[in-house]
């Protein structure tokens, strides 16, 4: 998606920001066995008891507009944070999150489901339904009363016999509590439970 001025959505990936995978299965007392590392594992590599995909934050080279940041899509998830322009997505006046979804959530009981999407604050809905072609197909507009980490966007490795790990699975929804499999997981995106899911009117530009 492109918004005006040439400003590129907040969670876009940039191709300055790739990082090598170096991957492989160590065993770990927590996991009961062995699981997904780095070669060089850091303690801030697992996030929620699962590997997250590293990259880079510099926002340097060129937009890939297909790919999402990592890191960037994760930080909208945690703070509630607009995916355009990275700035919160709560509405001051009555405490509820803007949400803006090409496909709907996927409900789990009334009033909630889970996206991988971010939210979108209310002042930008009207660019993005503008200038992301996928919104104006098909666009829906909520205001949330919380949302909680719920499960993983990621790829699925198993060992090799010369210890390293090769996918065997590319983008599965993994959720939090399925321990076994997030062993063998390198998340790339955040998934969230939405509660209190009141649908909106479109918001128009001022």
């Amino acid at each position: 998606m492109t918004v005006p001025n040439g400003r590129v959505p907040y969670i876009t990936a940039w191709s300055g920001e790739a990082a090598s995978h170096c991957l492989t299965f160590r065993h770990h007392p927590e996991a009961g066995g062995i699981r997904l590392t780095y070669a060089d594992p850091h303690p801030n590599d697992w996030m929620y008891g699962v590997l997250r995909a590293r990259q880079g934050i510099s926002r340097g080279g060129r937009p890939e507009w297909k790919l999402v940041n990592t890191l960037r899509q994760w930080r909208c998830m945690d703070h509630w944070l607009c995916q355009v322009c990275g700035e919160p997505a709560t509405d001051p006046a009555t405490g509820r999150v803007w949400w803006l979804l090409a496909d709907d959530v996927i409900s789990t009981a009334p009033e909630q489901g889970y996206t991988n999407a971010p939210p979108t604050c209310r002042t930008c809905i009207p660019d993005a339904l503008i200038y992301c072609p996928r919104l104006r197909k098909a666009a829906t507009v909520y205001t949330v009363a919380d949302a909680e980490p719920y499960a993983v966007l990621a790829h699925i490795f198993r060992p090799t016999p010369g210890g390293g790990a090769v996918v065997v699975d590319r983008s599965v929804l993994v959720q939090l509590d399925e321990f076994e499999r997030l062993t063998r997981a390198l998340a790339h995106q955040l998934v969230v439970l939405l509660s209190g899911l009141q649908r909106t009117p479109i918001p128009t530009l001022a």
